[in-house]
């Protein structure tokens, strides 16, 4: 009687596996069905993999022009591109863009050109990637973002993306940009990296740049981080003459050394027209190092041969 219970309990015991093992195989079927159907969307075509498949277009037009006028019926926008493409549902695509704006005397104002853009409805142009913008002060603009968008009613170029700007002699990496073209003005919106090409790296936020009348002009009001090979720089703000190669630290500045040197002053300037780098200023210093805590005012601190000169009666005291 014990081995017939024994046999039953077996019995009972590999039919609940069977079943739990034919639930799990279900389950496992249904979420693969479940996951194909929820899948992630394939990633959007680019515009040459759209022409390039048999998509209706409702319309192309090779060698497009269009005219823009204002209210006085003067032409204030002409609008050029290789290929114009009309899609149902989707915006128009204009390959090889040129955005031509002119001024109330008929003169050209700037010229927007880039490979890509899509004409909205509404008369806006959205360029996308690299886009030049040529003023008629012989400036160019250079600058890569997701998109620009280019109203035909105002002079404003805005972008709401992530936006390389090229600069002189850096290049800057903001959040976003709004552009008045016609003054030769913008400014980066948000979190802003500029990149210079000899090395140094400055991180600010909103940053202004100023290139009417000549002048090469970057500022900002926001605390500001300045990195150097030797050093790390903190301060109230920035402003830049990228033709003198002047930069100017705003406020207090806090001057951090590898060595683990600390100096605490105001309103530093950094000299970079010469092959050293140099830092000055007129404010006063407190300098303290592991052995020396020394009081002037004034310093003259050549970054690259690591050579500090304290002036203005100076006062410390050594361990």
């Amino acid at each position: 009687m014990a081995s017939f219970q024994l046999r039953h309990n077996l019995l009972i015991t590999v039919f609940i596996i069977v079943i739990i093992g034919i639930a799990w195989l279900l389950m496992q079927g249904l979420s693969y069905s479940f996951s194909a159907l929820q899948g992630k969307a394939p990633p959007p075509l680019t515009d040459n993999e759209v022409i390039s498949q048999e998509v209706s277009y409702i319309e192309k037009i090779d060698n497009f022009v269009l005219q823009e006028f204002g209210a006085n019926q003067q032409l204030s926008h002409f609008v050029e591109a290789r290929s114009y493409f009309n899609f149902k549902g989707s915006p128009a695509l204009l390959l090889d863009p040129k955005v031509t704006t002119y001024n109330e005397k008929g003169e050209v104002d700037y010229v927007l050109t880039s490979e890509r853009a899509n004409y909205l409805d509404n008369g806006e142009i959205k360029f996308k990637g690299k886009v030049n913008v040529h003023s008629n002060t012989g400036i160019t603009h250079k600058m890569n973002t997701q998109e620009l968008l280019v109203s035909t009613k105002t002079d404003d170029l805005i972008s709401n993306k992530k936006v390389t700007y090229l600069g002189e002699r850096a290049k800057m990496i903001a959040q976003g940009m709004h552009m008045k073209a016609k003054e030769d003005k913008m400014k980066l919106i948000g979190k802003t990296s500029i990149n210079q090409d000899s090395g140094q790296k400055i991180l600010t936020k909103d940053l202004y740049i100023d290139q009417s009348n000549g002048q090469k002009h970057y500022y900002s009001g926001n605390d500001t981080t300045y990195l150097a090979p030797d050093n790390k720089i903190y301060a109230s703000g920035i402003d830049m003459d990228m033709r003198k190669e002047i930069v100017q630290l705003l406020g207090k500045v806090k001057i951090l050394q590898n060595s683990g040197s600390k100096i605490n002053t105001a309103d530093l300037i950094v000299d970079q027209s010469g092959e050293s780098e140099i830092y000055r200023t007129k404010e006063r210093i407190h300098y303290q190092s592991e052995v020396a805590d020394i009081h002037a005012t004034g310093m003259r601190y050549d970054a690259k041969n690591q050579k500090i000169k304290l002036t203005g009666g100076v006062v410390g005291r050594y361990e």
